[in-house]
């Protein structure tokens, strides 16, 4: 039995860790999904991005805003269609230093060797944490000027 969404997550893993964005893109679909299951009022852009050129875009936008200062996949588990994965990550924001750690869940769903959907949760208790604790710096950052 063939493991292709194992393998095709692990190595979108691999490239991401090393923030090598031209290698995760020839891994995802034209239609591909990417669902941020993050409410909009812990995070603007939760929901869904549509299209490669959209996720692409939104990709780069976290490259541009942060360093890895951890991104750990833990096992890929799943099947030729579907895998799954918890990750450890570590990013610190560039523009207030803030850093956040904790951990999302991914669901892929993989077709003929590209990734067509991921949906990612997070625990919302340290997002929503994280962002209040960045508000606070760029509104402290705001009153000095």
């Amino acid at each position: 039995m063939s493991h292709e969404a194992k393998t095709v997550v692990g190595r979108l893993y691999t490239a991401w860790k090393a923030r090598d964005l031209a290698s995760v893109l020839p891994l995802l679909s034209d239609e591909m999904v990417f669902a941020l299951h993050v409410p909009a009022n812990v995070l603007s852009v939760g929901g869904e991005t549509k299209g490669k050129v959209a996720v692409a875009t939104a990709l780069q936008a976290i490259l541009d805003a942060y360093d890895f200062l951890a991104y750990e996949p833990g096992r890929v588990t799943g099947d030729d269609a579907r895998a799954n994965a918890e990750v450890h990550f570590r990013y610190r924001q560039k523009a207030t230093g803030e850093v956040i750690d904790s951990r999302m869940l991914h669901s892929w769903v993989v077709e003929a060797g590209r990734i067509t959907r991921l949906d990612e949760w997070h625990d919302l208790k340290s997002v929503q944490t994280f962002f209040d604790r960045v508000a606070f710096r760029q509104a402290s950052s705001t009153q000095r000027r």
